[in-house]
Order: C-alpha cells, then sequence, then structure tokens
C-alpha cells in the first residue's frame, strides 16, 4: 500500500506545483515527514493522521474525492468514503434509483440522483445528479461488478455526459482492486474534468484489470453545485492499442533514479 500512497501523493504533489516546505507549512506536517512519504514510507497511524491527510489535501488544492483517495491509500478507512467501498447511503430524492446502481459519497444528502423524469437521450433513459441548495463535498451514482470475467484485460468504460452551471466539477471514475482493497488501477478525471455548462459530450476511461482483481466500481460523481446528467453507458474490452487513463501509473519521479546509467 506504501507504494501506491507515495506515487499518488506524488503525482498530486506535481499537479500543485507548490514547493514541499510551502505545502509542510500549510499543511502543518513536518517536512520530513511529507519528504519520508514521497520516498515510500508508509504513514504510520496515529489519532490525528486522518485529519493532517485532509490539511494536505487542501494545501494541495484536491478534491474531496481525491482527499478520500490518498485517505483510502494511506490505510485511513472512514465510514464516509463509499466511494472506495461498497457502503451505500440512504438520502432523501424523488427520483428512482436505478436497478444494480448505488447512490455513494460524502454528504449525498444534499444532491438529488436518480433517474431523471424529464430528460432523455437518443429517446432513452438517463441518470441525474443534482445539488441542492447548499451542497458539500460531493455524491456519486455507482455500480459495483465482480472483476473475474475481465482479468488480463483491458477494460473501457464511456458514457455520455450534460452538464449546467456546474460550481466545481463532475467527472466519470473506475477503480479496480484486489481482494485485501489494495486498489490496482484508478480514474477519476482528475486531469480533463467535467467543468460548467456542455452539451452532450463523450467521456471514456480505460484501465488494466490486473490478474488478482476482485472489484470493479464505476460510475459518475458531482462535487457542489450544479447538476450533471449521464447516458449511453458502455462497458466493453478493448485493444493493447489504446492508451490506459490510469492516474496511477502517471507516476514522474520526485526523486532523481540512476544518475549513473546502470543498465
Amino acid at each position: 500500500m506504501n507504494r501506491k500512497f507515495s506515487g499518488q501523493l506524488n503525482i498530486y504533489l506535481r499537479q500543485a506545483g507548490l514547493p514541499l516546505r510551502r505545502v509542510a507549512s500549510q499543511s502543518g506536517i513536518p517536512h520530513q515527514t511529507i519528504f519520508n512519504w514521497l520516498k515510500g514510507s508508509q504513514p504510520r497511524w496515529y489519532a490525528s493522521l486522518p485529519e493532517d491527510l485532509q490539511r494536505l489535501g487542501s494545501a494541495l488544492g484536491l478534491e474531496d474525492d481525491e482527499i478520500a483517495l490518498l485517505l483510502h491509500l494511506a490505510g485511513c478507512l472512514p465510514s464516509q468514503l463509499g466511494l472506495f467501498g461498497r457502503q451505500e447511503f440512504p438520502m432523501e430524492s424523488s427520483l428512482r434509483i436505478p436497478k444494480g446502481w448505488f447512490v455513494t459519497g460524502d454528504a449525498t444528502e444534499n444532491y438529488e440522483i436518480g433517474v431523471d423524469p424529464a430528460v432523455a437521450y437518443k429517446n432513452s433513459p438517463c441518470v441525474t445528479i443534482k445539488a441542492g441548495p447548499e451542497p458539500t463535498a460531493f455524491a456519486a451514482l455507482a455500480q459495483t461488478i465482480k472483476a473475474e470475467a475481465y482479468r488480463g484485460k483491458r477494460l473501457h468504460f464511456s458514457a455520455t455526459v450534460r452538464s449546467t452551471e456546474l460550481e466545481n466539477r463532475a467527472a466519470l471514475f473506475m477503480r479496480i482492486s484486489a481482494a485485501n482493497g489494495k486498489m490496482l488501477a484508478f480514474d477519476n478525471m482528475r486531469n480533463r474534468p467535467i467543468t460548467g455548462t456542455n452539451d452532450w459530450t463523450h467521456h471514456t476511461i480505460v484501465l488494466d484489470v490486473a490478474e488478482d482483481a476482485e472489484d470493479i466500481i464505476f460510475g459518475i460523481l458531482l462535487s457542489l453545485k450544479g447538476q450533471v446528467w449521464m447516458a449511453d453507458v458502455c462497458l466493453d474490452v478493448v485493444g493493447q492499442e489504446l492508451p490506459t487513463t490510469d492516474l496511477l501509473t502517471e507516476i514522474a519521479p520526485y526523486f532523481p533514479v540512476n544518475l549513473g546509467f546502470e543498465s
């Protein structure tokens, strides 16, 4: 798990483009501690670790779901991290949740989620996530399936999405995990978020399913104000010629390597 935590923290630090000492100062975490995490040290559990990682995420300018990912990779699993597990959340909504799908995220009570009876895509139903008057964090509509039929293959998740007046962002997401919960591949469109108002637009995620993969979760999320619709959902196997969008593999080294030019 430490390799994945270190790698994801590396990605977030590079995306933020901030000096390490500035991040340490803003988060209140010692510079040496973050340095050690970046080099691969596993965060050791202590009572305030989740709060420290929350502040670290804020200092890096991360979204709520990205902070949740960081907490997950560090071994912190508070109950609200449904996006990275199987937990379902009750919510008050007049919309119908489609069979096989579930609502997850953080503060889902601030969102309306389900099939939109007033909107269709090419005469087919679509689902929507609509923020309430005072939304916080994020909410998602997701589906979890077993990975057995897809092991050793490259999986393509696509959907057509429409959005209106997004204050922050919306995104498709897909996560592949092992039986022990270890995250093997992940993409939440961090580097290509859906923002603002857009007509129906096709979006894709491509991930490799490892031989030890156990579960696959995929869906759509909305963070803060606005409304998003999803339709034309497809999950299929593709060839190796289609590149992956796995954020866990897009890791440029934070520290120099092989300065002696060894083979």
